[in-house]
């Protein structure tokens, strides 16, 4: 086995790593958003321990690894390693924010006995769905650029399409419920 192939295994395992992990937070985010008993909520408020921590670590070793094997190919003129980690980095950020957000729900579900109007604001949090949308839409762009290597302009466009998807589809239904949020507050 070359040097080459090992970093190939690593990054192709840390590649599916971040899946899971983006994947874990889609389904503890979908859990959340629907739970109206703390019991509901329990075992979606840290459903994997330290999954943030695989996320980041995850992310790091993609972006190190792609580097390299980016330099091996020769590509490192080319344009698309450059979209490609410049969107890996855009992930870092709104990651660190929804974790910083997922930490108050923990502290705040930690100090209460039933679910009220603001642990129930903190699970339904509009900016946790942004977040991951764009995250997974970013994650997507960053597949797409890699298997098809396009050029500058066509992966900003193909980034930046991924990217206006995935914020899209975050605001898909937000006024539906946001409606019937009113209305259950209000009866």
């Amino acid at each position: 086995m070359t040097l080459d192939s090992l970093v190939l295994i690593i990054h192709v395992t840390a590649v599916f790593v971040l899946s899971a992990a983006l994947s874990i937070e889609v389904l503890s985010l979908v859990h959340l958003r629907g739970a109206c008993t703390l019991a509901e909520a329990h075992p979606w408020i840290d459903p994997v321990r330290r999954l943030p921590v695989f996320a980041v670590g995850s992310l790091l070793v993609i972006l190190f690894t792609g580097v390299y094997l980016v330099i091996q190919e020769s590509a490192s003129g080319k344009a698309w390693p450059k979209v490609a980690a410049s969107t890996l980095l855009l992930m870092a950020p709104l990651g660190a924010m929804t974790s910083r957000r997922m930490r108050a729900i923990r502290q705040t579900y930690a100090a209460k006995n039933t679910i009220n109007s603001e642990l129930l604001g903190r699970l339904r949090d509009p900016f946790l769905k942004i977040s991951l949308s764009i995250r997974i839409a970013a994650f997507f762009g960053i597949f797409l650029l890699v298997s098809a290597k396009p050029g500058l302009w066509e992966s900003v466009a193909l980034v930046g399409t991924s990217l206006v998807l995935g914020l899209l589809s975050s605001l898909r239904g937000w006024r539906r419920r946001t409606a019937l949020s009113r209305a259950e507050f209000a009866d």
